[in-house]
């Protein structure tokens, strides 16, 4: 079992995959020594829209209400930006940047032993000791729910139940000469509004997402789908706090429903433009390798 434990710093998973990519070119499968890692992750026990999850999922917060609905928006204003307002000077709004929850990989041959099916739920709730009737529940049931829903058009996705898996998924989808990338932080802040700094950085035009999903162990819903990737270096307004925010940014919204949130709040239609993001700090993502990429701060 591992524990995992960080301060929005994702420098464990980067080491883990460069040894993978090294093993890669004497192994066609993903092998990966199994250590204590430990980071802390932010999750502030916010709702999401069931209309948002099919889209991106773990990307709202809402304390307030269990979904976003259409006639409810509640998700805070600058959640949503375009990418033209990636510039030097910009003033946006990311999500409160704060580390708290602890969570466990457990290793690949247990989860693969551990039932994760929504037909299976009472058995899963009974080994981990879960009451039937709590929002614990609630929350797995959603998860397993998302894990098992269609695809979206021009989708690749899968729930990941080990740092193995997930390591799997992620080259088989981009190959095996791949990078991860995370919204990173100097320390935790209040701080809401943002300035854009130079030295903005395109990823590439691939890119596959994995959000930490609410369940006893880690789970990371990971999909490929048509975005692309900035790296953005932010100053807070207020106490000056550096961040490299990890933006993306939907290319394809020709699908996305036509009354969602993200187009009230920019006034625009799907399929018009491309509508970005910030990352989420316990979201991760996975980009081609390109030469000249660099990790700075």
């Amino acid at each position: 079992m591992i524990t995992l434990n960080s301060s929005g710093n994702w420098d464990w998973m980067r080491r883990e995959s460069t040894h993978v990519k090294q093993q890669a070119t004497t192994s066609n499968k993903l092998k990966i020594p199994i250590g204590a890692f430990l980071f802390d992750l932010h999750h502030d026990g916010d709702k999401e829209s069931e209309d948002f999850n099919k889209t991106f999922p773990l990307y709202s917060h809402n304390k307030h209400s269990d979904h976003l609905t259409s006639n409810e928006p509640t998700i805070p204003n600058g959640a949503f930006f375009f990418e033209h307002d990636l510039l030097p000077g910009k003033k946006l709004i990311l999500g409160r940047i704060k580390t708290s929850d602890v969570f466990t990989f457990l290793p690949d041959t247990i989860a693969k032993a551990i039932p994760f099916s929504s037909s299976r739920l009472p058995e899963i709730l009974n080994r981990f000791n879960i009451e039937a009737e709590s929002t614990e529940a609630e929350s797995m049931k959603k998860t397993l729910a998302l894990c098992e829903s269609p695809t979206m058009h021009g989708e690749e996705k899968y729930c990941a139940t080990s740092l193995e898996s997930l390591l799997d998924f992620a080259v088989s989808q981009l190959g095996k000469n791949i990078r991860l990338l995370s919204t990173e932080f100097e320390r935790e802040t209040q701080d809401r509004q943002y300035t854009v700094a130079e030295g903005v950085k395109k990823n590439g035009e691939k890119a596959m997402v994995c959000h930490k999903m609410n369940y006893p162990y880690a789970v990371f819903y990971c999909h490929k789908i048509d975005t692309r990737s900035y790296s953005v270096p932010l100053m807070a307004t207020n106490d000056g706090t550096k961040v490299k925010a990890i933006v993306v940014c939907h290319t394809d919204t020709a699908h996305w429903p036509s009354n969602h949130v993200a187009f009230k709040m920019l006034n625009t239609k799907r399929g018009t433009t491309p509508i970005c993001h910030f990352l989420p700090t316990d979201n991760v993502i996975w980009v081609p390798q390109f030469s000249g990429l660099k990790d700075d701060m």
